[in-house]
């Protein structure tokens, strides 16, 4: 046989198809998030900002806590000076720390309010300016969460010339919410975006008994 007798009996190479070569990639691993900086402003201020104007010394004689033993405070700081409970609420504030919170909180603070209910500054301003006959309720919000804030949900207004209103449960029309409610708000030129959702005539310990008006919004 010859030799090309013997090339011409071999088979034919297949016919491969003509796949690109490439490169083997692989998924970069994801890059962390920069974390925020620990003095970078929230919803009012930078973290603390309610610890450095000594916000939780003028709420402790307000604390809406279980009584305490003489000698003790309801009022519990770690060591920074900050509330351990992230949320403190309060009761029964009075004129003149209303007073002081006025001068020490931020504008930005001061513009805070619980949904519909009137601005923290008309609020404090109603109360400081009553001697007595408007009380604050509301909470603090502790530097642990962003919103780190001091809110007032209530009022308890005490104006003799205000008890005669009769407001009923049911709301009827003979119920008088709304012309008692429009006599407040004037009075104290408060800002709320609707009437309170609760309006309860209260006799509170913690204003000696005396009896008032308390309105609340949810």
């Amino acid at each position: 046989m010859s030799a090309q007798t013997s090339l011409a009996a071999q088979p034919a190479p297949p016919d491969l198809p003509n796949i690109p070569v490439r490169p083997p990639t692989t998924t970069p691993p994801p890059v962390p998030a920069p974390t925020a900086a620990p003095d970078l402003p929230r919803l009012y201020g930078p973290p603390g900002w309610t610890v450095r104007i000594g916000l939780w010394r003028l709420l402790e004689p307000w604390l809406d806590t279980p009584r305490c033993l003489p000698g003790e405070s309801p009022l519990r700081l770690d060591a920074r000076g900050a509330p351990v409970s992230d949320y403190v609420p309060f009761r029964g504030m009075d004129a003149a720390t209303a007073a002081d919170l006025l001068s020490r909180l931020p504008a930005a603070a001061l513009s805070d309010r619980q949904n519909l209910a009137p601005s923290l500054k008309t609020m404090l301003t109603a109360c400081a300016g009553a001697d007595g006959q408007v009380r604050l309720c509301g909470y603090g919000i502790g530097p642990q969460r962003e919103d780190e804030r001091l809110s007032a949900e209530a009022l308890w207004v005490a104006d003799t010339d205000l008890q005669g209103y009769e407001v009923l449960v049911e709301h009827s029309r003979d119920c008088q919410c709304s012309a008692l409610w429009e006599r407040v708000r004037d009075r104290y030129e408060l800002d709320a975006g609707c009437i309170p959702d609760d309006i309860v005539r209260t006799r509170p310990e913690w204003a000696g008994g005396a009896v008032g008006w308390w309105m609340w919004w949810d």
